[in-house]
């Protein structure tokens, strides 16, 4: 049997697979290779929206982005994603 988690949605949807193999256990984790992310979700976690520097800086990294075709028509970011394995997994 296996847990699939898919964390393409909000909440997380969980699911139980195959629960009548007794013989393997695992976690499967669904989730996008890239993730669209708000520029202006970026300034509020950073609390940085006074900081002109740091605006500047954030503009920038917009710009090239778009330079790349790494942005959509609202002004996301396209950002890999990238796994942090931790040690003990417990869910």
């Amino acid at each position: 049997m296996y847990l699939r988690i898919d964390t393409r949605v909000t909440p997380p949807h969980v699911q139980l697979c195959e629960p009548e193999d007794f013989t393997a256990f695992k976690v499967v984790v669904v989730t996008a290779k890239h993730s669209w992310v708000d520029p202006g979700d970026l300034t509020e976690l950073a609390g940085r929206g006074g900081d002109a520097q740091w605006q500047q800086n954030l503009a920038a990294m917009i710009g090239y982005a778009r330079s790349k075709g790494w942005t959509d028509d609202t002004g996301r970011i396209r950002a890999h994603v990238e796994f942090d394995e931790v040690t003990d997994g417990t869910i």
